[in-house]
């Protein structure tokens, strides 16, 4: 008995380990995971008061995470040209609201890469701008990336919920268009992802804009590591390495 339960055991923590390797494997997996250990140290530093050596030391972690994601970031910029040309803007989409919200959420990260590296060359001083606008510009262009990308995919799940209350003659008329339960499934952790990380872009932003700048350490690391769970549940269960 003892050693089945441990051979168990070993399989269990095998397979937990190949799928860990997996997801670390891929660059969407190490920013993921990158993005969550970040949030979650600014999440466990809200507990201590700002003086004590545990919350300095935990928000060094977290902003030397975040300068280590914007390296990362310095050549996606091909990459998401190429995903709205080839994959998300495909003449195959119907729906005009949905291509409308896509094309509007490609376009905002078409520019906020751009934004973001002259914000990152003005802070090391080899350009000349002033890195508050353009940190500005990173920050707006963010926001309205992941607010698209939030009501886009939650339209498809209302769509998804609509289609269910049809009756079989109109669900075969609507075929051609017919959301699946893996697709809808997608867009609520997209949503969820998107939408608290929404919060957290909007924080960034200066005074006077929404709820910018009035969040807590532990309210933009809440949202934050909830925003990076999905993207980790999401590549553990449903992406293809």
């Amino acid at each position: 008995m003892k050693t089945l339960r441990y051979n168990i055991n070993q399989q269990i923590m095998s397979q937990f380990v190949t799928k860990a390797c997996d997801i670390l494997d891929c660059y969407e997996g190490r920013d993921a995971a990158i993005t969550f250990t970040l949030y979650f140290c600014c999440l466990i530093s809200g507990f201590y008061p700002r003086k004590s050596k545990l919350h300095r030391s935990l928000q060094r972690i977290y902003k030397r995470l975040d300068d280590c994601r914007v390296v990362l970031r310095l050549y996606d910029d091909i990459a998401i040209i190429r995903d709205m040309f080839t994959y998300e803007l495909r003449p195959g989409e119907r729906n005009f609201l949905v291509r409308f919200l896509k094309f509007a959420h490609y376009i905002s990260w078409i520019c906020y890469y751009p934004s973001e590296h002259i914000a990152w060359l003005g802070e090391m001083k080899m350009l000349n701008v002033d890195v508050e606008l353009w940190l500005f510009y990173t920050n707006f262009f963010w926001s309205s990336a992941l607010l698209t990308s939030a009501v886009w995919n939650a339209y498809v799940v209302l769509l998804y919920y609509t289609q269910q209350g049809l009756t079989k003659e109109e669900q075969e008329e609507e075929k051609k268009n017919f959301i699946p339960w893996t697709a809808a499934r997608k867009a609520v952790l997209a949503t969820i992802r998107d939408g608290s990380e929404f919060v957290v872009a909007v924080h960034y932003l200066p005074r006077g804009y929404l709820w910018a700048s009035s969040l807590t350490y532990i309210q933009v690391g809440l949202f934050g590591t909830c925003s990076a769970f999905m993207r980790l549940y999401a590549l553990a269960n449903f992406h293809e390495h």
